[in-house]
């Protein structure tokens, strides 16, 4: 996809740039055996031959021999292993009639009630809902091919791409929506509202209607790269989606990223990555923005930001 100018909107083709979860990023020199013995160390159970014709049908490739740089695949599942069966309690019976004060000070069963305690600890923990990573700042983490969303088609009447291949401009955004109202908005839930509220242009992101998917309201607006106004927004505690590029197969691709925040000192700015769901870093250079040395993808901003000012949300 060419690098062009997007004003009102965002769609952008945004591969995940490294393997993570059920995905893999074909890099030069990969082949469906490569991927078949690697996924099989992860547990996904078969011979060789078996995983690389179970990758074939998940991805609709016809000559298992020829794979696409930069194509997105789709992994088989690792199986969940098998429930753990309970412990049993047993209780075996005193020889004798025992006071309270004896039963609890009885070597026994000061150990049986401690081994039943850990027990009950450990599947209360296990109850317990894990909320998404987030980065240091508090920011949560998404990542757009999630398998929670990840089929999620954008487009008011669902018919445009999947969260999982375009879906980059609307996880990087409940991103950052999350972080302005403290609460999780989950790509699937900003979806659902922008279809909702007439919040796309075809399958591109109306920006003027995304910030109505919170409370406050806060006006999204897209323009040009500005690093000073970047920093403002990020010191005041305000994330900005940023628009970059990163090189597929010789080919540059978009992606929109989230700004979460900035150390002053050493000019290192932290960004949620929804190909990845993980942080990346950058720095700012000649009025740009880049990746750091050493992130694993190197992105470099084409020159577009979104930010989230205090007033409503203009409409559309």
């Amino acid at each position: 996809m060419s690098v062009g100018r997007v004003v009102s909107g965002s769609l952008g083709v945004c591969s995940s740039p490294e393997r993570d979860g059920a995905t893999w990023v074909v890099q030069p020199g990969d082949t469906l055996g490569a991927i078949a013995r690697q996924v099989q160390a992860q547990g996904v159970p078969g011979t060789t031959a078996e995983v690389v014709r179970t990758l074939a049908r998940l991805n609709g490739i016809a000559d298992p021999d020829r794979i696409e740089v930069g194509r997105v695949l789709t992994l088989p599942r690792v199986p969940a292993p098998p429930p753990r069966p309970a412990d049993p309690v047993v209780v075996a019976a005193p020889q004798r009639s025992l006071s309270i004060g004896e039963s609890f000070r009885a070597p026994e069963r000061q150990t049986l009630l401690r081994d039943q305690l850990l027990r009950l600890t450990r599947g209360w923990s296990a109850a317990l809902p894990t909320g998404p990573a987030r980065t240091p700042d508090g920011t949560p983490l998404f990542r757009q091919g999630d398998p929670a969303w990840r089929t999620e088609r954008l487009g008011t009447a669902a018919d445009g791409p999947t969260l999982a291949h375009a879906g980059c401009a609307v996880t990087a955004c409940a991103m950052a929506l999350s972080r302005m109202d403290g609460t999780v908005v989950t790509p699937d839930a900003l979806l659902r509202h922008l279809r909702a509220s007439g919040g796309f242009q075809g399958p591109l992101l109306d920006w003027s209607v995304a910030g109505s998917a919170i409370p406050g309201k806060p006006r999204a607006a897209a323009g040009d790269l500005d690093c000073g106004g970047v920093d403002r927004e990020l010191d005041a505690g305000r994330p900005v989606l940023l628009r970059v590029v990163h090189d597929v197969g010789g080919q540059p691709r978009q992606h929109w990223i989230c700004l979460t925040s900035r150390d002053a000192r050493t000019g290192r700015y932290t960004a949620a990555d929804p190909a990845t769901g993980h942080a990346t870093f950058l720095t700012r250079a000649d009025g740009t923005l880049a990746s750091a040395s050493g992130e694993p993808v190197q992105y470099a901003s084409d020159g577009r930001m979104v930010t989230f000012g205090t007033g409503p949300a203009a409409t559309s």
